[in-house]
């Protein structure tokens, strides 16, 4: 396809892939203006994990018109519920939660929305990581199958999981769903499927059977010491030096304990302490975010980090605690169902349909669906940004970057032509 070169090229790309759903009977054009609108609308108000209760009550508002069951689930989830005959059940989850960004985007329906942290800090807040896009098309895609029933027999359950940052939503949404009021009306699964944006020109789907997302591990690290005045550090045990040491030297678990052909990544992403530049505090805090694929780097990875955090305490005579913040399993594609999925969208999105040869480092606890309830998954991925971007020197800003933006129109068409696809592919075989 077409990359570069002439302005006209994301037009295109976006057209081949319309065209080549509208001869297989998946026109979304009919409700691309107010699919699009619903999205626009969620990112201008985007809200934090465990707190989407407005999204929840969007979500509601949009489903209304078409013939769908849905019931909140968990305090900031829903579930649907679309019947079409006999057939099998495909779960599709959609993400809802944002992100504590300030957004620089400059969007005329940029997110202006700030929210209060748990320890009473106040944050900006944007959908940084396309959440927003998953929760639109989503919607677009259950009412688009709402329409086309004559193309498809079965039952599409969208699954709106809250709190997928904190890599606690799809646990509480499964929990429920099994165990809860929910469960008599959602059938089990015979397959459930994920799609997530990334930074990569529209029309490039990126679909990889076995592992495709990696586990992620976290930690809270307090370092306690003894606060005192900054002319009499002596006097003192100072967290601030004793934890900038440990960050230092955490830098040297994947690049000294870890087998350089196994992939692990590290990374310190919080550090805080301190009021007042002339008091040395009590207390410094940072938090610790590890990926891997495999369980045994896993392991090496934890053990060296706390090897060198309390050895590190010990030299600097502090005391340290080590909180588990998340754990999230790596995804891993079923092959079968993943073949099939890549079938499907081939026919719809050429051959910018592709399989990367390794995983990647991300995590997501979509992993939880397959694990729990014991049956194939299937997560893909698919670019959200014009390809003129692409042609400078400087790639676009990625996922979790307060600059991400999504192209405002072609993005969420293409995510319900993606999601749509997959699903009446499974329910017509």
């Amino acid at each position: 396809m077409e990359r570069s070169g002439t302005a006209t090229s994301t037009d295109t790309i976006v057209a081949a892939v319309l065209d080549r759903a509208a001869e297989q009977g998946i026109d979304p054009a009919w409700l691309k203006d107010e699919v699009v609108e619903f999205y626009r609308d969620l990112h201008r108000y985007p809200e934090l994990s465990g707190t989407e209760y407005r999204t929840q009550w969007a979500i509601g508002e949009a489903l209304a018109v078409a013939d769908v069951w849905f019931q909140e689930c968990t305090p900031s989830g829903l579930v649907a519920v679309l019947r079409n005959g006999p057939g099998p059940v495909v779960w599709v989850r959609a993400d809802t939660d944002a992100l504590p960004l300030t957004e620089q985007t400059g969007l005329p329906y940029a997110s202006t929305v700030t929210q209060e942290l748990p320890d009473g800090s106040v944050v900006g807040v944007m959908h940084a990581c396309g959440h927003d896009v998953h929760t639109a098309a989503l919607v677009g895609c259950l009412r688009q199958l709402d329409r086309e029933r004559d193309g498809w027999s079965g039952t599409v359950v969208g699954i709106f999981q809250p709190a997928e940052e904190t890599g606690r939503g799809a646990l509480a949404m499964l929990d429920e769903l099994l165990n809860g009021e929910p469960a008599e009306h959602v059938p089990r699964p015979d397959v459930v499927y994920a799609q997530h944006v990334t930074s990569a020109p529209l029309g490039r789907v990126v679909c990889r059977p076995g592992w495709f997302l990696s586990h992620q591990r976290s930690w809270r690290v307090t370092v306690q010491g003894r606060g005192g005045h900054a002319s009499r550090p002596h006097l003192a045990r100072d967290p601030i030096v004793a934890a900038a040491s440990m960050v230092g030297t955490l830098q040297t678990v994947v690049s000294r304990a870890v087998d350089p052909f196994r992939m692990a990544v590290l990374t310190v992403g919080t550090f805080h302490a301190g009021t007042k530049e002339n008091i040395i505090p009590a207390e410094a805090v940072f938090t610790v975010s590890a990926r891997t694929y495999e369980p045994e780097v896993s392991q090496v990875v934890e053990e060296t980090m706390r090897r060198i955090l309390e050895g590190e305490a010990a030299a600097h005579g502090v005391s340290i605690r080590i909180e588990e913040v998340s754990d999230i399993p790596a995804c891993y594609n079923d092959p079968a169902a993943t073949s099939q999925v890549a079938d499907a969208l081939t026919g719809v999105f050429g051959d910018d349909v592709v399989a990367p040869p390794d995983p990647f480092p991300a995590a997501d606890d979509f992993c939880h669906y397959a694990r729990v309830l014991g049956v194939p998954a299937v997560i893909w991925n698919f670019g959200v940004q014009a390809a003129e971007l692409f042609d400078g020197d400087e790639p676009p800003p990625r996922n979790h970057d307060a600059r991400f933006a999504p192209h405002p129109e072609h993005a969420v068409t293409l995510g319900v032509v993606a999601a749509t696809r997959a699903v009446t592919n499974y329910l017509r075989s």
